[in-house]
């Protein structure tokens, strides 16, 4: 398959009608659904290598084996947080063909209604819940199984089944979402039976991106580019380090910059693509911005001390970084006998062997996915939920002069979602990965040695973190990473909340029937548990999901925005024109609020409209 990529000669000094920057999960959606007219021609360009037929890739557990690995793994790390004692992050993203649709947990969950209705709120039209839902569902193949499980549930109507994109229920789970989610209802956490049309409030198993007919994972590279790759229209370059975009003022009105092309590195050496219509910047939140900073474009007081022209003055660049936050020491060893399940467990081929022999709904491949979620509002979990509000409205009001444009109009949203009880706040992860039982410590993603006893984390999860990082580049050298600064707990609710949910969640570990399976708490164990003593743990711990989103948002200009509702890259003047005159960024960067649930297909549904957006303004077929 390798050989009907590109070769260097068929892109270098070349002349593309779209150039694509990134051929991650959003860079092949649209390269695919650009190369369907074939009176257009599209370059993509990778830093990556191919992976095609790869088992790390392609096996549902070969994710773990990919961490940390620099043929996979961007492998960025945040600056010290300073209200996470210090703490520094490592922020995981693929590398390669399908980016990170090729490496995460698999998992397939849309966001909840308000989350996409918040994109419309904040200016921009045409972005709102049923746009979205049937973006969405274009993306999908949804598969069912005719040995479906009682806790795949879903409604037919919410679901695509004419997509390119195969997904389904896994038929492996690790035995402990169910006893979980019994122990949630008696807490007053019920099982959802649709979790696709908007409202993910509740306990649910995920559907993932698995294909049913080789259990083997779905993702960009082989549900989007591999039907498309034979057209003589679309050109995919691998192992294409993009340094910058190359500005022209000499096109379009007023003070409008363009790009003539794109420059990066094959080998050691540096070549330049030409580009006769569009540039589309879709390298991720982390990446993207970065580009479009060594490009000229960003905040003026930040890049001239580092060398780098400045062709376009805008602030926004690098702003408004928001994560999921979540806490992930916290581990219980649980009871043999009862067929619990771990990745780590499942390399072990006793252990494979025997499991299949116990039960003939085994079958191999056994393709263990992360499906337990359970998502719960403030007033559910927390006794505390009105003073948390309280407080935190009270302090918002009192630093509202110290805001940049366009954060008040935020918390003013995200404060309505707060105080909605049926939207929600934190996610509890079932989380069928094991951790070091002994010691507090949680056993990385990266250790590579197994662990030989079941071993079940339970995550608590942030959803809409009240805290505002940055991602700008550290210097004019596009080799150097970006320096990424997420300030994790900077706003002091965000750490509120994580406690409460921490401890929410380890109560309903203590209730059967979860309990009746759990040995002990492996990590921290009884050492901790004071508040005082949680809050330093969540610091000692914090991580994220890597569901980066915001760097470059689609909000006003006025507002902090990056990109107008066409995702053009924009500097709105006195006589509204356009700051770029064909630049476009498609990925989860424009997001200007997190979303609810895990942002996999929030990226493929936003590829999806950007494409068509694109295919409107170009009067293009297809």
């Amino acid at each position: 398959m390798d050989q009907k990529l590109a070769k260097i000669a068929d892109i270098a000094n070349q002349t593309f009608d779209f150039v694509v920057i990134g051929g991650g999960t959003a860079g092949l959606t649209l390269a695919a659904r650009l190369s369907e007219d074939p009176n257009v021609s599209v370059a993509v360009l990778e830093a990556g290598k191919a992976h095609f037929n790869d088992e790390l890739v392609v096996s549902v557990q070969g994710w773990m084996r990919q961490f940390m690995d620099p043929e996979y793994d961007w492998k960025f790390t945040t600056v010290p947080q300073k209200d996470a004692n210090g703490r520094v992050s490592v922020w995981s993203r693929g590398k390669g063909l399908g980016g990170s649709s090729a490496m995460n947990f698999l998992m397939w969950t849309r966001p909840q209604r308000e989350d996409i209705e918040a994109l419309e709120a904040l200016g921009n039209q045409g972005w709102n819940w049923e746009r979205f839902y049937e973006y969405s569902k274009k993306t999908e193949k949804f598969c069912s199984s005719s040995k479906a499980r009682m806790e795949d549930k879903y409604k037919e109507e919410a679901v695509g089944f004419d997509g390119p994109l195969p997904i389904s229920f896994a038929r492996t789970t690790s035995g402990a979402e169910i006893p979980f989610r019994m122990s949630l209802e008696k807490h007053g956490i019920t099982t959802s039976n649709d979790t696709l049309s908007g409202d993910a409030m509740g306990a649910w198993k995920a559907v993932s991106v698995i294909d049913p007919t080789t259990e083997t994972r779905s993702y960009a590279a082989n549900a989007y580019l591999l039907p498309a790759i034979d057209r003589p229209n679309l050109h995919v370059l691998t192992e294409a380090y993009v340094t910058k975009i190359i500005i022209s003022h000499s096109r379009g009105t007023g003070d409008a910059v363009a790009a003539r092309g794109v420059e990066f590195q094959h080998g050691e050496t540096g070549h330049v693509v030409n580009v006769a219509r569009e540039v589309i910047l879709s390298a991720g939140a982390i990446k993207s911005p970065q580009i479009l900073e060594l490009s000229g474009i960003g905040n003026r007081s930040l890049l001239e001390p580092l060398g780098v022209s400045v062709h376009l003055d805008l602030p926004g660049v690098g702003e408004n970084v928001q994560e999921h936050i979540v806490h992930n020491a916290l581990a219980f060893l649980m009871h043999d006998g009862h067929n619990i399940i771990t990745s780590d467990l499942l390399r072990d081929p006793s252990f494979r062997a025997k499991l299949v022999k116990s039960d003939p709904d085994f079958k191999e491949p056994l393709s263990l996915a992360f499906t337990g979620l359970n998502f719960v509002p403030l007033q559910k979990f927390s006794d505390h939920a009105d003073d948390i509000i309280r407080e935190l409205e009270a302090k918002l009001a009192r630093e509202e002069a110290s805001y940049p444009p366009g954060l008040k109009e935020q918390y003013e949203y995200q404060l309505k979602l707060l105080k909605d009880p049926n939207v929600p706040d934190v996610e509890l992860m079932v989380a069928p990965f094991s951790f070091k039982p002994e010691g507090t410590a949680p056993r990385r993603h990266y250790d590579h040695t197994a662990a030989t006893v079941p071993i079940i984390a339970i995550l608590p999860t942030l959803l809409h973190p009240f805290s505002r990082g940055t991602i700008h580049v550290a210097s004019s050298d596009p080799l150097t990473q970006p320096a990424v600064d997420p300030q994790y707990l900077a706003q002091s609710a965000d750490l509120d909340i994580l406690v409460e949910a921490w401890k929410f969640a380890r109560k309903v570990v203590q209730t059967p029937p979860f309990s009746n399976l759990v040995v002990t708490e492996v990590a921290p164990g009884n050492s901790v548990s004071t508040d005082a003593q949680i809050r330093e743990y969540i610091r000692d711990h914090v991580e994220t999901v890597w569901h980066t989103c915001g760097s470059l948002s689609m909000l006003p200009k006025n507002c902090g925005g990056v990109v107008d509702p066409k995702l053009k890259a924009c500097h709105l003047t006195a006589s509204s024109v356009y700051g770029t005159d064909n630049i476009r960024v498609v990925d989860l960067s424009i997001l200007p609020l997190q979303v609810t649930t895990h942002t996999q297909a929030t990226v493929y549904a936003i590829a999806e409209q950007a494409a068509d957006i694109i295919k409107v303004d170009h009067g293009m077929q297809g």
